[in-house]
């Protein structure tokens, strides 16, 4: 009698939305913005958005940044994609209360450029 294997893939789909902090072009923008998806693709993460934001990064006080919070906040997406993790926001306070957050939430923050997910470190344990 020949037994048949089954096998059950064991590789999780991960759900996510991308965050481009651009302005340039809009052919530009699409670009990343395919680039983008292909590497989150390769890494089996599915992006249900791209948010593109054209406006300054100084700060976290911005309309996509919200509107990437509200993302996380659903409790429906595991992962933010980010090209750099300083498009989210160059004061070092408000990136480490995004990253807190993200922490809070379970939603890890991959970043391209550096090809890696960051978590928040607590100052007090060496981190940032």
């Amino acid at each position: 009698m020949k037994k048949e294997l089954n096998f059950i893939s064991c590789q999780r789909k991960y759900i996510g939305v991308g965050f481009i902090k651009s302005r340039k072009s809009e052919g530009k923008i699409m670009e990343m913005g395919e680039e983008m998806i292909a590497k989150a693709k390769s890494s089996s993460v599915e992006l249900l958005e791209v948010i593109v934001d054209g406006s300054s990064g100084n700060d976290a006080d911005r309309q996509a940044i919200d509107k990437l919070a509200a993302w996380m906040e659903k409790g429906c997406i595991d992962v933010v994609v980010v090209r750099s993790i300083f498009d989210i926001t160059r004061d070092v306070e408000d990136l480490k209360a995004f990253m807190r957050k993200a922490e809070k939430l379970n939603v890890s923050i991959y970043d391209m450029e550096r090809g890696m997910n960051l978590a928040y470190i607590p100052q007090d344990s060496g981190g940032w």
